[in-house]
């Protein structure tokens, strides 16, 4: 009996040694989990340059003509950037958001300025709440004679349970673009996104 509780000391002794060789050292840290290794997001280039975003990598990344259309993996949220030359960026905004006829706005807009980003000049938000229960909302950006507008469609429960990934979008927009990689010869930009 004498001997295995011996031995079971021994063995207890070492175990207790070897975890704090490891970890109360400071010389090798515990592991980190996977989501604290892995990017959450992602980054789109506009082509000319004109802006770039953040995204979440769940969501999908497509270009329509002159704007570039994300959406999140429910398919409920749109949200949809572009540059127009409008240098008055709540015009810009009022005519994106459909707010603004021929005959000038049908309803009461507030007009909200925040903080520009990058180098924009001016920054301005608009929200629409409809009555079917979805939410539109607009950011635009004024920079050299140029807005950049972001604007974003979906059902308010759906833009409630994104809300981180839309902050990330508006946290993530630089005005003008962070980074552009150019190609060779005519000085022409592509789009760059990270996947």
């Amino acid at each position: 009996m004498k001997n295995a509780l011996l031995l079971l000391s021994i063995w207890v002794g070492i175990i207790v040694a070897a975890y704090v060789m490891v970890y109360w050292d400071g010389r090798i840290e515990p592991p980190l989990p996977m989501s604290v290794l892995e990017p959450a997001s992602s980054t789109y280039v506009e082509p000319n340059g004109r802006f770039s975003l953040a995204f979440p990598l769940t969501w999908d990344v497509e270009e329509t003509g002159t704007s570039v259309l994300l959406t999140d993996p429910s398919d409920e949220i749109e949200v949809t950037v572009s540059a127009v030359d409008e240098s008055v960026p709540e015009s810009a905004l009022l005519v994106a958001l459909g707010i603004v006829g021929a005959d000038g706005p049908s309803e009461a807009i507030a007009v909200e300025e925040i903080s520009p980003v990058g180098a924009s000049e001016r920054a301005v938000r608009i929200a629409r709440p409809s009555a079917d229960g979805s939410a539109r909302y607009g950011l635009a950006y004024l920079y050299q004679g140029e807005t950049i507008v972001l604007l974003v469609r979906g059902g308010d429960e759906a833009l409630r349970e994104r809300a981180a990934d839309l902050e990330l979008i508006e946290a993530g927009i630089t005005v003008p673009a962070a980074a552009v990689e150019e190609t060779e010869g005519a000085g022409e930009v592509e789009p760059v996104v990270e996947l």
